[in-house]
């Protein structure tokens, strides 16, 4: 790379493999600046290089206080700060942007002891439909406010106005069931639809791209012309609407309002490429914002619950955050600290 200065954004979701690539490309005689919080979840695929940089102060480390996102009076950015410490926030009072929605299974523990498995388990499959008709419900509150958005051609500020969110892709809780969930609120009656073994795609529905991939492009004067797409490469991640299906040629065009791009997708990949996105794992919102989100807190995702997690998911909202479901999972989530340590090459070296 021709740079003397190198700014590396969002550096917590940089595992060492892709670090050390990105650095053998870098000069000897460059600047390098690594932005990130060591807070939110670590890399997919091993290592931690941003953790292990601040804790073996391998370079001079700056740490902000002033908080830009919420202002520092709101309840997300306090309740956000003691869950990153391992610290059971007061969640359950009363805040202007922070709302914690209980949907428990009184004497759970009681319950499970004294219940058969398939007993049990028909208690779990009954609060889980009790939290998807919460979840249901404040979706609806804000349903007006986003389609009001979408009418009047803010696609960015759609995309970014209400968000679901949830630790696992499986289960009734999960970001796949809740997504066709989610679609007959948000989209329930579209004028043309593609099906896919994956499920149904809409026109106007909220999508995102799941696989980083070079693929026909155009600029939004390009498509507004009539010209042909250029090859780009489009990212996992990348958030999206579809806008166009056209039958004839078989053919979906979804744009990407913060690249301001239109990208074409033939019927038969669409499953391949993209995902509905009205709800959206935790690992896939780290880096986004958006107005008010609601995160799913169930026993069910157990395994996945810890302290970075929790505060990744909270502090992705910068007007209100919901929290739904299990008060117990949520204390679980806040204990599980330690949870989340890796050991690591650079901390052995």
């Amino acid at each position: 790379m021709p740079y003397k200065v190198v700014l590396i954004d969002e550096a917590s979701m940089i595992n060492s493999v892709l670090f050390a690539r990105l650095m053998v490309k870098i000069s000897a005689d460059a600047v390098v600046i690594i932005v990130g919080d060591d807070a939110q979840l670590p890399p997919i695929g091993a290592g931690n290089p941003l953790t292990d940089a601040i804790a073996l102060k391998l370079a001079p480390t700056v740490m902000l206080t002033q908080i830009y996102r919420q202002s520092a009076e709101q309840a997300i950015a306090l309740i956000a700060n003691d869950v990153r410490q391992g610290i059971i926030p007061p969640y359950q009072e009363h805040y202007e942007d922070f709302t914690f929605v209980g949907v428990d299974i009184s004497n759970r523990h009681a319950l499970k002891r004294s219940l058969s498995t398939l007993e049990f388990d028909e208690v779990v499959k009954t609060n889980a439909h009790n939290i998807l008709a919460s979840i249901a419900q404040v979706t609806l509150e804000y349903l007006p406010a986003s389609r009001q958005k979408l009418a009047d051609k803010k696609i960015r500020d759609y995309l970014t106005a209400f968000q679901v969110i949830s630790p696992m892709r499986g289960h009734a809780l999960g970001v796949d069931n809740l997504n066709i969930l989610l679609q007959e609120y948000f989209n329930p009656n579209p004028k043309k639809r593609v099906k896919t073994h994956k499920g149904e795609y809409r026109l106007l529905d909220k999508v995102v791209h799941t696989k980083n991939e070079n693929m026909p492009s155009y600029t939004t004067e390009q498509f507004k012309e009539g010209g042909d797409p250029s090859e780009r490469r489009i990212f996992n991640g990348m958030c999206g609407l579809i806008f166009k299906l056209d039958e004839d040629d078989e053919l979906c065009h979804v744009f990407y309002p913060n690249e301001e791009i239109v990208v074409q997708y033939k019927y038969d990949e669409i499953h391949q490429l993209l995902s509905l996105s009205y709800a959206l794992s935790v690992h896939k919102v780290q880096g986004m914002e958006y107005d008010t989100v609601v995160m799913v807190m169930s026993f069910s995702h157990l395994i996945m619950l810890n302290t970075k997690l929790l505060y990744t998911a909270i502090t992705r909202a910068k007007g209100h955050c919901y929290i739904i479901g299990e008060s117990g999972a949520f204390e679980a989530s806040c204990r599980r600290l330690e949870h989340t340590n890796r050991h690591t090459v650079m901390q052995e070296l």
